[in-house]
């Protein structure tokens, strides 16, 4: 395993109706081999990081449900290599 850092995606998803579901969704995108590197990554793009996100992870969603983006942060992340 080893340690990275990621873009952590931290998402609400509301109903057809309007109502917001108690579930959190957590969606990790992107890794950097540092947290220096994650977090200027995320100040520099930050504007087209939020709308790209959020409208990628919009398509994932069944017709009428739409997701609210709560935070966009760096998160240290394990993976396999």
């Amino acid at each position: 395993m080893t340690q990275v850092f990621m873009l952590l995606f931290n998402l609400s998803i509301v109903t057809p109706e309007g109502i917001s579901r108690d579930e959190i969704v957590n969606v990790y995108s992107k890794h950097f081999e540092t947290e220096h590197e994650c977090q200027q990554f995320l100040d520099n793009w930050s504007s087209i990081i939020r709308s790209r996100g959020v409208d990628t992870l919009q398509d994932m969603l069944k017709d009428g449900y739409t997701v609210e983006l709560n935070s966009v942060s760096c998160a240290m992340q394990n993976v396999s290599t």
